[in-house]
């Protein structure tokens, strides 16, 4: 549709009806509650879009929005202008220094330095939060030495994120940055009378932005996360999606992580396992304990397990591959310990000389795992898959001149297997040069996951 430069259009006001459109579609797609009292709001952040398109009212827009072309050019406009974008600079600064002086310090004496480590920035606007984190994150870094990290920053407004990635600011909005931090990490503009700064490029670089949407079913993340900033922005849904909303974030952190929110927000009454640990910061626990309440079995290499009851599943995986399922409905949960990524291939290996049957390969353990799944009235859509392993420990043919690492060609297969079955991979810890020790707790679906540092660990407990 062309665009029009006439400001003068004289555009109807919204009818309720039109409204009751909007604001569906607002609630269902992005999750912003949208009552009969916003309505006067959204007219007001529409206009400019209908007079920059020359239409005259907001029926023709809604119109526009939804067609072919709309969903294409327009719709990615409605939501950058529909969304709330307010952030600063070092806002609620106490979560800073909790983060320093307390979370940190347990986080490196769990994991170690050898571990780099990774926080997420959900609603992450136009990058002030996830920049003030680097900051501080790099400051830390030089106090402790070897410690190492990487910022995602997501959002679902294109406009934003584009400004983020750019990390040009005005002088004003950089108040709240800290003397010191001001002085080491931002570049003032050569042109002083625009009054710019701009983040220092290696802060930029710890820094990662995409788009996402956080109350779609799929973030598309493999991997946990230890931190996540997830601030001011529950506010805006209504209560079942909030709920969804940090289940999600709960799947996504790793045991022991933290999950900090706006002081505004609170999970009380939701129905979310994290504990509190200060004002607006949650843990998601993970008792070492727990192993002396539930049976212990430990799953070989070619095996695989399907579990009704509470059980704990302990396996050692180099370059070999774990997979679990889990049932929230149901509380069933299977896991498999695969060798090499194709029987097919491998043929040639008799599985009558080992007795590990089909089980050793990675492209028939699942497809089995699923078929029991199914035989408890189970839909593999309602499975909450994750993945392990792969480490590159191995090669798979020693005379190849070009030989493929199996951890690698069983990470390929596992997430080819997992696209043709149509599933979705909620968590992955894969790849990289160490081994793993796994327990996997079948009534909660949970991993507690830990690096084997060297072959002596291969026999200590996890």
């Amino acid at each position: 549709m062309p665009e029009s430069t006439a400001r003068r259009t004289i555009i109807d006001p919204m009818t309720d009806s039109t409204f009751s459109q909007f604001s569906q579609f607002i609630q269902t797609e992005l999750g912003i509650k949208m009552p009969p009292t916003k309505k006067v709001m959204l007219q007001a952040r529409l206009h400019k879009r209908l007079w920059k398109l020359g239409l005259d009212s907001f029926d023709a827009y809604y119109e526009y929005v939804f067609s072919p072309d709309g969903r294409e050019h327009e719709l990615p406009q409605m939501i950058n202008v529909v969304t709330t974008n307010k952030t600063d600079f070092f806002r609620e600064p106490n979560h800073f220094d909790f983060l320093v002086e307390h979370v940190l310090p347990k986080m490196i004496k769990r994991h170690g330095l050898e571990k780099r480590f990774t926080l997420w920035c959900a609603g992450s606007s136009s990058g002030e939060e996830p920049y003030s984190l680097a900051m501080v994150l790099h400051n830390y870094s030089e106090q402790v030495h070897g410690f190492k990290f990487f910022i995602l920053a997501t959002d679902i407004s294109t406009k934003v994120l584009d400004k983020a990635k750019l990390g040009i600011y005005d002088e004003e909005s950089a108040e709240p940055i800290p003397v010191i931090f001001r002085q080491k990490y931002l570049l003032r503009s050569k042109e002083r009378d625009k009054g710019l700064v701009r983040v220092s490029p290696e802060i930029r670089s710890f820094v990662r932005f995409r788009r996402l949407n956080l109350i779609k079913s799929d973030f598309g993340l493999r991997e946990t996360v230890d931190i996540i900033f997830c601030r001011n922005v529950i506010i805006y849904f209504n209560r079942e999606t909030q709920e969804h909303v940090i289940n999600k974030l709960y799947h996504h952190l790793s045991p022991g992580g933290y999950l900090f929110t706006g002081h505004s927000e609170t999970l009380n009454g939701h129905s979310v396992p994290l504990k509190a640990v200060a004002h607006t910061v949650y843990q998601k626990e993970f008792n070492g304990d727990k192993s002396s309440h539930f049976p212990v079995i430990t799953l070989k290499p070619a095996e695989l397990f399907v579990s009704e009851r509470p059980v704990i599943v302990r396996t050692v995986l180099g370059s070999c591959v774990a997979v679990t399922m889990y049932n929230r409905q149901h509380g069933i949960s299977a896991i498999c310990h695969a060798l090499l990524p194709d029987g097919d291939k491998y043929a040639s290996e008799l599985d009558s000389q080992t007795g590990s049957g089909p089980y050793k390969y990675v492209n028939t353990a699942i497809p089995i795992m699923l078929q029991r799944l199914r035989n408890y009235g189970i839909d593999p859509k309602d499975l909450e898959v994750k993945l392990f392993g792969g480490a590159d420990m191995m090669v798979t043919d020693s005379e190849n001149p070009n030989p493929h690492p199996v951890g690698q060609s069983n990470i390929h297969a596992v997430l080819k297997i997992i696209k043709a079955q149509h599933l979705t991979l909620t968590v992955s810890d894969v790849g990289g040069h160490l081994g793993r020790k796994l327990l996997f707790y079948t009534h909660t679906g949970e991993v507690l996951l830990k690096r084997i540092q060297s072959s002596t660990e291969l026999d200590s407990p996890l």
